[in-house]
């Protein structure tokens, strides 16, 4: 008796610990692209899903190469959260979706409208855009931006699961809540800001210098290190600009950006627009212009 009672727990494990998979797997977990979405939609979501992010802190979304591992966890993804068409996105999200036909895909962009590069950088040639068609996604960037986002992802969370509607909304309105309170800091902040150009290796702040009359301009060239004639029409253009910040992210050794900082005498800052603290991070940049 005690070995029948011993083969049957050990034929059942195997269905309860597959059952508890499922249950994770399969219908509560969510894929987003980049860290600082996980901040937006787990905010939004709450307990009610688990939220992970393919581009780990640090890297770059350009560049990343997906694992395995990954690549099966969107497959059993209930959605996937996307900003548009980084290049992670660009070069793997249609292998994606073909292999998990049943994933919904959320564009949390597709109702803002999106700048071009020309647009977000104020120098007089097109450099330092991510994509071929000279669109700027850094969309998340921006407070008025954040704002449609969140509320891209209540509308996408209520398709998915309506019975909890109500929850989703509360807590997608206490978040736009919070995003005015940055906002209304960011702008106290800049209020009196007399240098509003500001140096930029890679150009992901178009939309933050949009929102709050700012001049963005760019280092990096297609995703390479600028000439040396480049750098000195850089050099040039940011001292007639009076430029006093230069920004560096995380993910980029930036050394071009270093030493037109000591060209300029300016002020070498780094920031991280990836990382999930996105209020912090926007917070930070604004300070950083000032101090």
């Amino acid at each position: 008796m005690h070995k029948i009672s011993q083969l049957l727990l050990c034929c059942l494990l195997p269905l309860t610990l597959a059952s508890c998979g499922e249950a994770l797997t399969g219908g509560q977990r969510l894929t987003v692209s980049i860290e600082p979405l996980r901040y937006f939609v787990e905010n939004v979501a709450g307990d009610k899903f688990v939220v992970t992010t393919l581009v780990p802190t640090g890297a770059s979304p350009e560049t990343y190469e997906l694992t395995p591992q990954q690549v099966v966890e969107v497959s059993d993804s209930r959605a996937y959260f996307t900003v548009g068409t980084l290049g992670l996105e660009k070069t793997r999200l249609q292998k994606l979706t073909e292999n998990a036909p049943e994933l919904v895909t959320v564009n949390v962009s597709d109702s803002i409208p999106l700048m071009t590069t020309d647009e977000t950088n104020c120098t007089d040639e097109h450099h330092g855009h991510l994509h071929s068609d000279g669109v700027d996604l850094h969309t998340w960037t921006s407070t008025t931006s954040a704002r449609a986002i969140v509320k891209r992802i209540c509308h996408a969370l209520v398709e998915l699961d309506s019975a909890n509607a109500a929850f989703y909304a509360h807590r997608a309105d206490s978040l736009l809540a919070h995003i005015d309170s940055i906002d209304v800091q960011i702008r106290a902040t800049l209020r009196n800001l007399q240098h509003r150009t500001f140096l930029i290796y890679h150009p992901a702040l178009g939309y933050f210098a949009r929102d709050y009359g700012l001049q963005q301009m760019s280092v990096e060239t297609d995703g390479k290190e600028p000439s040396a004639e480049r750098m000195q029409q850089l050099i040039h253009r940011a001292q007639s600009e009076n430029v006093k910040v230069v920004f560096i992210q995380t993910e980029h050794s930036g050394r071009a950006a270093r030493r037109i900082a000591e060209a300029i005498g300016g002020r070498v800052v780094s920031i991280s627009p990836l990382d999930y603290q996105w209020d912090a991070q926007m917070l930070h940049i604004a300070k950083s212009l000032v101090q």
